[in-house]
């Protein structure tokens, strides 16, 4: 192991040791589970910063998460952090024939293609191993717990891999179109709550599978839009005569083009 990711192991493991720290000694996985996701969207914040320094510090606090996790384990007797590179590293090469053996590919397409099948051969051999367990769909195996619209996206993609998708982008227009008027009618015909939501669901499960159609991720777009409304709204804060909450409707109208022009648009 290298000699600096070696020593931050056993700062971890000091700190989980009988005289170590009573905090790190009390955490466990479920306990480190609200960390670990904030730790990662700090890892995104940090990325679209594009500050080399914050993005090293980040990934050093993500990494942090990883070694207490492999710390808690060895301490369970399951496994450490050897194990996660061995699992990682055999992954790694089984995924990329193309690289470590004599798969050939042609595109980025064809390796993303080649990763899913065998995914799929993984999956498939691992429930061979345990016959008691129900063979999952494709598209049971995003984790639930990712955000709706990444989740979205992800079960998406998972579909499209084995041969589920639109014919052209029309198609996906058209879906949109659609889910909108079915939304529409739903609300005017006053259905229940339940009903509205799903509707509302359907048309941005729509709007997720136009954006992965341009190769773009829905997380990031709306990440941009409100990052974009987060500005204007405060541009408005700043030019206000009074309390925004004193404003008539053309001088909100007002001050939200003055925002827009300052941004240039």
């Amino acid at each position: 192991m290298n000699d600096k990711l070696s020593k931050f192991v056993n700062t971890i493991a000091k700190l989980r040791s009988p005289d170590g720290c009573p905090w790190d000694k009390e955490q466990d996985h479920n306990s480190l589970k609200r960390y670990l996701l904030e730790e990662a969207y700090e890892v995104l914040e940090a990325i679209d910063s594009n500050d080399p320094n914050q993005l090293k510090e980040e990934l050093g606090d993500l990494l942090l998460q990883v070694v207490l996790h492999a710390q808690i384990a060895k301490d369970n007797g399951e496994f450490d952090i050897q194990n996660i590179a061995e699992a990682i590293d055999n992954k790694m090469i089984n995924r990329h024939p193309h690289v470590f053996g004599d798969s050939k590919v042609n595109s980025a397409k064809d390796v993303v293609t080649q990763w899913e099948k065998l995914k799929e051969e993984e999956a498939a051999a691992a429930n061979q191993h345990n016959k008691s367990t129900r063979s999952a769909s494709i598209v049971d195996r995003v984790p639930k717990t990712f955000p709706a619209l990444l989740k979205a996206l992800k079960v998406s993609e998972a579909a499209v891999s084995v041969g589920f998708e639109w014919s052209n982008e029309e198609e996906v227009w058209q879906q949109i179109y659609s889910e909108l008027n079915e939304l529409k009618d739903s609300i005017e015909k006053k259905h229940t709550k339940e009903e509205i939501e799903l509707e509302i669901g359907d048309v941005l499960f729509s709007l997720v599978n136009l954006a992965r159609w341009h190769k773009l991720n829905p997380e990031d777009c709306l990440s941009a839009t409100i990052s974009k409304f987060q500005k204007r709204f405060a541009s408005m804060e700043d030019h206000a005569q009074k309390q925004l909450s004193e404003l008539s409707k053309s001088e909100w109208a007002g001050l939200w083009q003055k925002a827009k022009t300052i941004e240039g648009e």
